[in-house]
């Protein structure tokens, strides 16, 4: 057991064991999996340390943060401990049980105040203008303000021409919500009685807080990009990375969620990033940790177009790790060691994939990327975080085997065929 430090992940999905892998890649540590249930992910895993724990409520899952901090602490009482979680309502919980989980935890994750101010989607973009991002025209309906016989004036002006595309001002609100009630991650809006109905479907299931209309830029999937940063605790730019979506997925629970992606630098969109948290550390909040860009490049205008920033690393965070920098080692240097390192700009190609080849080629139409892709297998520069030959047992080969037949089945029924703009 490492005596120096100790990881707590905070789940049990993808992203959780992205988490362990890179840690465990780097420093050889087994970090501890806390989560009420054992996702098939973590099935037979050799680089975990399962935790079961309540986490029904947040106030159970603070608790029982707190009873594993106290004896962690107990056991070894010079070993430095932190946090790692990767939703954006676990964000916000920790941020806002900051002092009782400091007792026993370092957590990186930005104040409560810098959370609410890049995750809201309205404040976001008033930011990202300041500093020359371009950002979708967007419609804000507040539904703490309204009630059920307002709801029909609420739309939009004649210049925001359908389809239209509708989501959550704030995910962290939402997320409870979207669960317990069904209710999609993003929604495609196609004419003015879809927009109305799920007005009135949030307002019956109790939502209040804002939901965002936003007009739809042109192109498909293969359109969409994604950044990935750390901010240290000085609140400086110290990882910079991103990768080229090649296709989503599309059941509705994890609409959006990039499946397949190739690893690309892209400097002028990393300039700006970099002057959206100057700007925001100007402004006097305290951002710390991980943030993720959703953008997409206009197939009509050559525009790039920032959708929002999530203030985590987000799922896919081991497309970082294959590009060329292991985002554990820029959290670790800089919250244990106390020495942030410097700036990295990750430059290297790979192919980050959770879907088998035939699947994914089924989806891609450009001959260009098609090749791309395929060049990528024949150099073996494919990754993909739950495949690590430093985990193998026969229950994961298995695993991964039925993941895989999940995934055809899961588009077969979703997106069965390609459409050009990705819905």
């Amino acid at each position: 057991m490492n005596d120096k430090f100790q990881a707590v992940v905070v789940g049990s999905d993808i992203s959780a064991y992205a988490f362990a892998r890179e840690l465990n890649d780097e420093y050889g540590i087994k970090p501890i999996m806390f989560s009420r249930f054992s996702a098939t992910v973590l099935i037979d895993s050799q680089i975990i340390t399962p935790y079961q724990a309540d986490t029904s409520t947040d106030e159970k899952t603070i608790d029982e943060l707190l009873v594993l901090g106290k004896k962690l602490k107990a056991e070894n009482p010079n070993r430095k401990l932190f946090l790692l979680a990767n939703s954006d309502n676990l964000i916000v919980l920790l941020a806002e049980n900051r002092a009782k989980l400091e007792e026993f935890y370092l957590v990186p994750v930005p104040e409560v105040d810098a959370i609410a101010k890049v995750a809201d989607k309205e404040s976001f973009d008033e930011l990202a203008t300041s500093v020359g991002m371009k950002v979708p025209g967007s419609f804000y309906v507040n539904f703490s303000e309204l009630a059920k016989s307002d709801l029909d004036a609420q739309v939009p002006s004649n210049d925001f021409v359908y389809p239209l595309i509708a989501k959550p001002a704030n995910s962290s609100a939402y997320d409870l919500l979207r669960l317990n009630h069904g209710f999609k991650k993003v929604y495609v809006l196609e004419n003015q009685n879809q927009l109305l109905k799920l007005w009135h479907d949030l307002h019956d299931a109790g939502f209040e807080d804002k939901f965002i209309v936003q007009k739809f830029v042109q192109g498909a999937e293969t359109s969409l990009f994604s950044i990935t940063t750390y901010v240290d605790s000085k609140g400086d730019v110290t990882l910079l990375s991103s990768a080229h979506v090649l296709l989503q997925e599309h059941q509705p629970a994890t609409l959006g969620i990039p499946c397949s992606m190739v690893t690309t630098s892209y400097p002028f969109l990393f300039e700006q990033v970099q002057r959206f948290f100057a700007e925001l550390k100007n402004q006097g909040y305290k951002y710390f940790g991980f943030a993720n860009f959703d953008v997409k490049c206009d197939s009509e205008t050559g525009e790039f177009y920032f959708f929002e920033v999530n203030p985590r690393i987000g799922r896919n965070h081991y497309y970082v790790a294959g590009a060329g920098a292991n985002p554990m080692k820029y959290l670790v240097s800089d919250l244990i060691e106390r020495q942030p390192l410097q700036r990295m700009i990750t430059s290297d190609k790979v192919l980050y994939t959770i879907i088998p080849k035939f699947l994914l080629l089924r989806y891609i139409d450009d001959p260009k990327l098609r090749q791309e892709i395929k060049n990528l297998y024949k150099l073996g520069k494919v990754i993909n975080p739950t495949l690590n030959k430093n985990d193998k047992s026969l229950k994961r080969t298995i695993y991964q085997y039925l993941s895989m037949l999940k995934q055809v089945k899961k588009f077969n029924t979703y997106y069965p065929k390609l459409t050009k703009s990705g819905f």
